[in-house]
């Protein structure tokens, strides 16, 4: 079982999770050399690596890819408990050395990580994988047990304690999670391939409203990714709130920004390779389909933000009028920007829905928003 996955996950020898490794490491030193440090409390940093872990362990597991990879192990007998072992542990060091060490990066680049902090980044990390497994593996029959793996988790960050009472904490949760996780199944992960649904077929009917029901069908398919969606959109209230009583001053923008970085949509198109086949073959694809598309897009992003601003509204945020203005500006532009990127440039190689969902391709968008609400907060009062 491990040298099956992790042939599949972490290359031939191991060979991509080195690659990755070595490019976290050089990009590391590149941005140290900087010498921008900018502050960030513990709790902070617990919830950012819960969040951002827990949403790619889902993710993963969840993926059609990963169904196919694992549809003739179900049928094959195993030790249940070290089989299991083996798929956390594959999965575990797939997520860290692909996309979670490019997070370390950012922490070591930009804010001062000591051992202890390192220590709270490791045990919150272990927290995501063992606490985001579990709640896959129970969701099926036993959702609010589910939910509390994940109020456990936001629990933790707001409530995390000071000193060597954070480290007791954080390792008991991941103890408490392991001993959990060890008491499911391999058949809790099984994955059943999406049922054809019947559609009833009008004659001499004009389809409408294409792209919003084919939006609404494929989040429908992928409720985790709804969840991620309005997870990303506290956390990003969490932060704003945060980075404000620090004194930054275009925090909400920030904010905004920041919930544009696991937004399911911006790879709609990559995620369906029929789909992007059959584009590649339509005349006038721009305008038959992209265009609505960016339509559609527009919706999704001004509901976020709409929410994101209500919600750091009530929390007492601070952020002024001026990013209730700047809301629609955003989402045209994310509109924009998805829309072109998946016309021009769509993601073909990927090997897990985890790849094409936090691809590096979708941080330019909140790179670019960040940098414009930075401008928005320094020029305008």
């Amino acid at each position: 079982m491990f040298k099956m996955l992790s042939r599949k996950l972490l290359g031939e020898n191991y060979s991509s999770a080195l690659k990755n490794l070595f490019i976290s490491v050089f990009i590391a030193y590149g941005l140290y050399s900087i010498g921008k440090q900018i502050p960030l409390s513990e709790k902070v940093l617990v919830l950012t690596v819960i969040v951002f872990s827990g949403t790619l362990v889902i993710q993963s597991l969840g993926s059609a890819d990963n169904a196919k990879l694992l549809r003739g192990l179900f049928a094959m007998p195993c030790d249940e408990r070290r089989t299991l072992g083996e798929y956390t542990a594959v999965m575990g060091a797939y997520i860290l050395t692909s996309k979670v060490s490019l997070l370390a990066v950012l922490f070591f680049s930009f804010t001062k990580m000591n051992t202890y902090r390192w220590v709270l980044f490791l045990l919150a990390f272990l927290y995501a994988v063992f606490g985001g497994m579990a709640a896959f593996g129970n969701f099926k029959k036993r959702p609010f047990i589910s939910a509390l793996y994940v109020a456990a988790g936001v629990a933790m960050a707001f409530l995390l304690p000071h000193g060597k009472a954070a480290v007791i904490a954080l390792g008991a949760a991941d103890i408490i999670c392991a001993g959990t996780l060890f008491l499911l199944k391999m058949e809790n992960f099984r994955i059943d391939p999406a049922a054809g649904r019947a559609r009833k077929v009008r004659q001499n009917s004009k389809p409408s409203m294409l792209i919003p029901r084919y939006l609404g069908r494929y989040l429908l398919e992928h409720k985790s990714y709804i969840f991620s969606t309005v997870f990303i959109i506290g956390f990003a209230v969490f932060f704003a709130i945060n980075a404000e009583n620090m004194g930054l001053k275009f925090a909400c923008g920030m904010g905004m920004a920041a919930i544009s970085i696991n937004s399911p949509v911006s790879t709609m198109v990559s995620a369906n390779r029929g789909l992007d086949r059959k584009l590649d073959a339509l005349p006038a694809k721009t305008e038959r389909f992209f265009i609505p598309f960016g339509v559609t897009l527009f919706c999704f992003y001004l509901v976020c933000f709409g929410l994101f601003l209500a919600a750091f509204r009530v929390a007492g945020g601070t952020g002024g009028i001026r990013y209730i203005i700047m809301a629609p500006v955003f989402a045209a532009e994310g509109a924009f920007l998805t829309s072109f990127l998946e016309n021009r440039y769509p993601i073909k190689t990927w090997k897990t829905e985890a790849d094409l969902t936090h691809n590096p391709r979708k941080y330019i968008l909140p790179i670019a928003l960040m940098i414009e609400a930075a401008l928005v907060g320094y020029i305008l009062p």
